[in-house]
């Protein structure tokens, strides 16, 4: 960090609709400068330094490092290991979305490096910081529904009208469901996993695991709807609560409620945990162990073999 200032230097790499919410709310804080940008499609660059007055456009990682102190990547998701990989090179603190990549070997690899250059490596593990599951979290927490018995969950995604690259519907949005059931129930056992047409291209993917309860959990992801619809039920000892991620929560437990605007739900969450990494590198706190990113993609490639059965 530049001892002239206390301020934390953040480039963002990628220019998209959620590199724009990182860069808005960033420049928002009083202890963070936006001072750089990075795409591999220059003009999309600029576009983007000069809607949220980014100083530095810059050409390549390796020249963003002369211009910030930690950067977030998020890029498309192919793009995601290797940008991450030069930016740990660089010395950068790094924030990488999820999917960091789609190997375990590539996650190990990455945490080592991290390792290797005394740098702060974070995977937006964004669903956690998303209110209505940060409230199913501290509910288990405060022990008041009960031990997770059981959880299904669902969502269809209506794609945006030209959306350029195709994601990966097991690496991306089902991740951050697996994601869930591991933070909350420890551990999962893969059973089965459908993913149409492939593991490695899935544009629809139902997984199908059991839980430390011996019960099942369900996640079904579908980019192929024409209605977006998504929904969660988490089955505890004591009670039962249901929730779209983002809007709405309801449960048996009346202190359980919640409705709000999904908008600023989602936006909330990767400003609270964007500060969260902030903090982290500048040693105030601590941001989720890379180790837990390890183990979710762990789970993924479980998942991924199955489907091939």
């Amino acid at each position: 960090m530049d001892h002239n200032s206390s301020k934390m230097r953040v480039a963002i790499i990628g220019c998209g609709a959620v590199g724009s919410i990182h860069a808005t709310y960033l420049a928002r804080e009083p202890g963070v400068e936006v001072t750089a940008v990075y795409s591999r499609d220059a003009q999309r660059a600029s576009s983007f330094a000069s809607q949220h007055g980014v100083p530095a456009i810059c050409n390549s990682i390796a020249e963003v490092a002369r211009q910030a102190d930690a950067a977030i990547i998020c890029s498309s998701t192919t793009l995601h290991f290797e940008q991450t990989l030069e930016s740990l090179h660089a010395g950068l603190h790094t924030l990488v979305e999820l999917p960091p990549c789609g190997e375990l070997h590539e996650a190990e690899e990455l945490g080592a490096l991290a390792e290797k250059q005394g740098v702060l490596l974070g995977c937006a593990h964004t669903s956690r910081y998303l209110l209505p599951y940060a409230t199913i979290q501290a509910a288990l927490d405060a022990g008041s529904i009960g031990e997770v018995q059981e959880i299904n969950y669902v969502r269809y995604l209506e794609l945006r009208a030209g959306r350029t690259w195709a994601d990966n519907a097991l690496l991306h949005h089902a991740a951050h469901a697996i994601d869930l059931v591991l933070r909350w129930c420890g551990s999962m056992h893969a059973v089965a996993c459908i993913a149409f047409p492939d593991a490695d291209s899935a544009q629809s993917v139902s997984l199908l695991a059991r839980l430390p309860s011996g019960k099942p959990a369900t996640i079904t992801v579908s980019y192929g709807a024409k209605l977006p619809v998504a929904g969660m039920v988490v089955i505890g000892a004591k009670h039962t609560i249901e929730t779209d991620g983002f809007s709405a929560l309801r449960s048996d437990l009346k202190e359980l409620q919640f409705r709000g605007d999904e908008r600023a739900v989602y936006e909330n969450a990767i400003r609270d945990q964007d500060m969260q990494f902030v903090g982290a590198c500048q040693g105030r706190g601590r941001f989720i162990p890379w180790s837990e990113t390890v183990n979710l993609i762990r789970v993924i490639n479980q998942f991924r073999a199955l489907s091939g059965r």
